[in-house]
């Protein structure tokens, strides 16, 4: 049975956002009217919908992040040089531990704060997540939890540097 996922978002500006996904896939909208685009792709198997509604974009939402997993590293390579191509930005994370795996990753932000995550599982983990301590402190977390800001600020202010996980960015960060 063929299926595709839907995903239906609420953005800002729906010019931004359809450049930016059409970076992000590689493709242009199935379907565009003023206030209204689609992408209807087979690889990924998605319907995605955006919808113009600025009120509601960068509202508090709690699907903020959204993920494509891939099934090799060099299908994961292929995606990132694409997007690093047309210039978006990226964090790149390798053999991080996060939701119990170990894997490559790399993350992606739509105009309205969406974070997309495309990775490669490359082995099973004990753990949510890594030794978070080292990580947080030195801003290469990729998730940012209650416990972890509280380590980050103090390990910040040890250096006099910025943390790179707050209470106010706890739990918004990413994973999982």
């Amino acid at each position: 049975m063929k299926s595709r996922i839907h995903i239906s978002l609420s953005v800002s500006d729906l010019h931004s956002s359809v450049a930016f996904y059409s970076a992000l896939f590689g493709a242009e909208p199935t379907k565009q009217r003023d206030d209204y685009a689609n992408f209807r792709l087979d690889r990924p198997s998605l319907h995605l919908a955006l919808v113009k509604a600025p009120e509601h974009a960068s509202g508090d939402s709690r699907a903020r992040h959204f993920g494509i997993e891939l099934f090799d590293n060099v299908n994961l390579s292929d995606w990132q040089a694409r997007l690093e191509q047309a210039h978006m930005p990226l964090k790149i994370e390798r053999q991080v531990t996060c939701c119990y795996a170990v894997g490559n990753k790399f993350w992606a932000k739509d105009p309205d704060g969406n974070d997309w995550e495309f990775w490669v599982r490359s082995a099973e983990a004990e753990l949510m997540k890594g030794d978070s301590t080292a990580d947080c402190a030195t801003g290469e977390a990729a998730c940012c939890t209650p416990q972890q800001a509280e380590v980050a600020v103090t390990a910040a202010k040890v250096k006099d540097e910025a943390p790179c996980c707050t209470p106010d960015t706890a739990g918004k960060s990413g994973c999982c």
